[in-house]
């Protein structure tokens, strides 16, 4: 066991991190990484009750271990993902009663607009970079046009939410290339929102400027946090989730065929590949008073992971094919949108999205092929996916349909 090494800042290189998951599940449920100070949880129980137990692990450390920082010091602005209930609780319930799955559900025929635009656009030349071309720019107008934000604005937020996301490899701090993709989200809506204060504009940021609770209402400070909030977390998890699938029924041609005869399947498409490869890796929390488990004494402000990636592994919860991509598995759950008070609120949103988009592509080129020596991993601290996904179809097929 001495030399095992999880080091999440350049995990995302590797072709397989769940090999090193494995060993950690098996041989140090509860990890210490002495170089970077922090702890992982990885089993799925384990996992599943840190994200329950807000009162043991907070969220007001941060959610991302190169942006931790002590509990009660302010980021500097407010979201709605760092808090920890009772203000936590607040906060959803204001944004819940805006927010909602019947909402979602009545934009499908507009998200299947917007992805066939971009669809259309590859359709004739017969190949595509899938990330560039397709799960890029639709979620971004997806989140877009449910916050309202005009069409003319949205490249440029795209561009800044993208650079949110940059890391280099094995080094901890925030590259001045992410810093500034945060500045250019948190410029945007800082002009923005009044001119939401004085009626203009619609979508959410208006439906969240009038939102009253128990005469309780945003803070400038939590309006701004959640823009910020929803264009990072709407754009990244549909951008890696559509181009995981793809890539992933690639490599397995059998259950790619049969998608491509029965499109039911796509429901189930979309959870094992949030099972089994899901965008986000791990979650930051920050223990609140010392506490021991599995015989070792953790300290209260040290720092915890919760892998996510591992603990939807754990053959403990899924079996002796944890290991393995099976779209007729059917799990039960999974913890790829957290779970407890900090579930995702965009999870309906995601799943849709990511329905339609898989609907739409083997509806119309279901025989596309991945260039797997041209395709180029993502590289984040905590999340995984695909940085460049070439794909070839015959050309002109799906023109029309």
């Amino acid at each position: 066991m001495d030399d095992l090494v999880f080091n999440p800042f350049g995990f995302s290189q590797h072709d397989d991190p769940y090999a090193v998951y494995k060993r950690m599940r098996d041989e140090a449920p509860l990890y210490w990484n002495p170089e970077l100070d922090f702890w992982a949880l990885t089993r799925f129980d384990d996992v599943q009750e840190g994200f329950r137990d807000t009162d043991l692990l907070s969220s007001a450390g941060g959610i991302a271990l190169e942006n931790r920082r002590p509990i009660g010091q302010s980021p500097g602005f407010d979201q709605m993902i760092e808090f920890d209930p009772p203000e936590h609780t607040v906060l959803r319930k204001l944004v819940s009663r805006v927010f909602t799955i019947r909402t979602v559900a009545k934009m499908e025929h507009e998200i299947r607009t917007i992805f066939t635009t971009y669809l259309d656009k590859v359709i004739e030349r017969g190949s595509a970079e899938v990330v560039n071309d397709l799960t890029s720019p639709y979620p971004m107008d997806v989140i877009s046009a449910v916050l309202g934000v005009p069409e003319a604005d949205r490249e440029a937020l795209r561009i800044s939410s993208d650079k949110i996301m940059i890391r280099e490899d094995g080094v901890m701090s925030v590259p001045p290339e992410a810093a500034e993709g945060m500045f250019g989200l948190l410029e945007y809506f800082m002009a923005d929102l009044p001119k939401r204060r004085a009626g203009k504009g619609s979508g959410l940021i208006n439906d969240l400027v009038d939102v009253e609770f128990e005469g309780r209402r945003l803070t400038e400070e939590e309006l701004l946090g959640f823009c910020v909030l929803f264009v990072i977390a709407g754009h990244e998890t549909t951008t890696k989730m559509v181009a995981n699938a793809l890539e992933l029924l690639s490599r397995h041609p059998e259950q790619k065929a049969a998608v491509a005869a029965d499109l039911d399947l796509v429901p189930d498409v979309i959870e094992e590949v949030l099972r089994f490869h899901n965008s986000t890796q791990y979650m930051h929390r920050t223990l609140t008073r010392d506490h021991e488990m599995y015989g070792r004494q953790m300290s209260a402000g040290d720092s915890v992971l919760l892998v996510i990636g591992a603990a939807n592994h754990d053959d403990r919860e899924f079996g002796p094919t944890a290991e393995e991509f099976d779209i007729f598995r059917r799990p039960e759950r999974h913890l790829s949108f957290g779970y407890g008070a900090h579930f995702c609120l965009g999870a309906a949103l995601a799943r849709m999205e990511g329905k339609v988009a898989l609907e739409e592509i083997f509806r119309r080129i279901p025989d596309y092929e991945v260039d797997h020596d041209a395709k180029v991993r993502f590289h984040s601290s905590n999340v995984t996916g695909w940085k460049s996904l070439p794909i070839s179809f015959p050309a002109g097929v799906g023109a029309g349909v």
